[in-house]
């Protein structure tokens, strides 16, 4: 089956606002899994070290990417990333 939400969280071992952004998304995500619990979703820790592909973002990590669309940067806004994935269930 097809998660129709995929969210890419692109970081780096030993980041301080790696681990702070990772524990933000955990809360989205767990808002998110109690009010959508019938949405499917993914979610992935990708350390940009095992990416080439995404080394353009080597200056701006954590990076969050949500479908493929770049959301956030260096900090995680709960209610902005929380607000995105209802626009997709939503749309």
């Amino acid at each position: 089956m097809f998660d129709r939400i995929q969210i890419t969280m692109i970081v780096r071992t030993g980041c301080h606002l790696c681990v702070a952004a990772e524990a933000a998304l955990a809360r989205v995500v767990g808002k998110f899994s109690q009010e959508y619990p019938d949405e499917q979703y993914n979610v992935a820790l990708t350390d940009i070290s095992d990416q080439v592909d995404y080394q353009r973002f080597t200056d701006e990590l954590p990076v969050l990417l949500i479908n493929g669309e770049q959301v956030s940067t260096l900090h995680l806004d709960e209610n902005e990333v929380f607000a995105k994935l209802v626009s997709l269930v939503s749309a």
